[in-house]
């Protein structure tokens, strides 16, 4: 298990250090502070960003179904 630093898990996430920290602090994300300084663990963090991606298009995907602007919410095989 790789152990991320902040400006790391940042990096990772192509997001900022303070945003990075804001949802640590906050609970957002997957985190756990160790001597007072936060931590992320890589593989928490690849999980948890790609379940928030999936859980942002299924919310799109149903708000666009409500809205008429399609008439499934899952393509056809």
């Amino acid at each position: 298990m790789e152990i991320l630093t902040p400006k790391e898990a940042s990096e990772l996430l192509k997001i900022s250090e303070y945003t990075v920290l804001d949802y640590a602090r906050k609970g957002k994300i997957p985190a756990k502070k160790i001597a007072n300084r936060w931590r992320f663990s890589k593989d928490e963090l690849i999980n948890w960003f790609g379940t928030s991606v999936l859980d942002i298009l299924v919310r799109e995907a149903e708000q666009e179904y409500r809205e008429g602007k399609t008439t499934r919410l899952w393509p056809s095989e």
